[in-house]
């Protein structure tokens, strides 16, 4: 089973090692879910912390600027995200600022890059959040900062740690607080070779799969969890009785 220019990224190797029918569902099915509250949220205080960190504008603006941002991707519909987009992206770029007060400008921000390893048959692409000469810095949006970071995050970091050649720091933020995780060498090493495992494992199925009834009958449909609104639930339901 083949899907033409396919990538592998590290959201799609965490959608295959935590419910591969929700890869199914996203990748081979190609049903896409509308971005909700919660994601904008994220990207719109990414664009403001980032406004902050190159162009060092004052809180004020860095809210403003965020808060618009949200605003224009719902076409004006306001959320209790929206409320709070604003002080998120300062309390983001102000702990980055914190633990790292040397660190300067950035060198790159959403920075699209693609690797090939010989061990699989599909190019890795990375997207890092906040890119430096020496380390990469990756913005989480929360409404409730954890006390660890969380382990499909601790993945995708340690995947772009390894392929980038630099150590990779995780940065919560919510509408109050803020925790910074910096990932220690051999974290990073456990949670890539996971992740390499877990793209071989896709390459296998890909390879050995012929056919939508096939998988079908070989992974069970698996809808728990936040990843999936009721209307995708409700479709994939179908999906996999017809």
């Amino acid at each position: 089973m083949k899907i033409n220019e396919y990538r592998h990224s590290a959201s799609k190797g965490n959608d295959w090692y935590n419910n591969p029918s929700q890869w199914i569902y996203r990748h081979l099915l190609g049903n896409r879910s509308e971005t909700t509250p919660r994601m904008g949220m994220g990207n719109s205080a990414e664009f403001g912390c980032a406004i902050s960190l190159f162009y060092k504008r004052s809180d004020a603006d860095v809210v403003e600027h965020s808060t618009n941002h949200m605003v224009k991707q719902f076409d004006g519909e306001w959320f209790d995200e929206t409320d709070k987009v604003g002080s998120i992206s300062v309390n983001l770029a102000n702990a980055i600022k914190e633990h790292f007060p040397d660190a300067g400008i950035p060198h790159l921000f959403q920075s699209y890059k693609r690797h090939s390893l010989d061990s699989l048959e599909y190019p890795i692409t990375t997207v890092t959040d906040f890119e430096y000469e020496n380390m990469i810095v990756d913005t989480k949006a929360t409404l409730a900062v954890p006390t660890k970071p969380r382990e499909d995050h601790v993945r995708q970091q340690s995947l772009y740690s390894v392929l980038l050649g630099k150590p990779a720091t995780l940065v919560y933020a919510s509408h109050k607080k803020s925790a910074v995780f910096e990932l220690d060498e051999k974290t990073i090493n456990t949670n890539y070779e996971t992740m390499l495992n877990s793209f071989e494992s896709l390459e296998t199925f890909m390879r050995n799969v012929p056919n939508t009834e096939t998988f079908k009958q070989m992974i069970p449909l698996n809808t728990d969890g936040f990843k999936w609104s009721q209307e995708d639930r409700d479709n994939a339901k179908t999906l996999w009785n017809n």
